[in-house]
């Protein structure tokens, strides 16, 4: 299964964190996995363009970290954009995908 943990304050988004396997087929033919990836994927491009100062990315082999480190509205609505687009996923495949926000 993959999680994702999202940690706001004050309706401002201060972390995101996903990992894991959505097991959903096979290794190269998991749809699951190939939608989930190309919606962090863009928005990891998008939020390193634009927005390198005020956030930390952190990458490893299962894992992707967001840190805010200095708030931006458009960010804030940015990161909210690609979390609405991951819950349309978690809605279809909820024994695949789950979606944590901590207050």
């Amino acid at each position: 299964m993959v999680k994702a943990k999202i940690v706001q304050k004050d309706n401002k988004i201060n972390s995101f964190v996903i990992n894991g396997h959505a097991n959903s087929g096979d290794y190269g033919h998991d749809l699951v996995c190939a939608g989930i990836t190309a919606i962090v994927s863009g928005s990891l491009n998008a939020l390193d363009i634009k927005f390198q100062n005020n956030i930390e990315i952190n990458v490893s082999e299962n894992e992707i970290k967001i840190n805010v480190i200095k708030e931006n509205e458009l960010l804030n609505n940015l990161l909210e954009f690609m979390i609405i687009q991951l819950e349309t996923i978690e809605v279809q495949y909820p024994k695949n995908f789950k979606i944590e926000r901590m207050f």
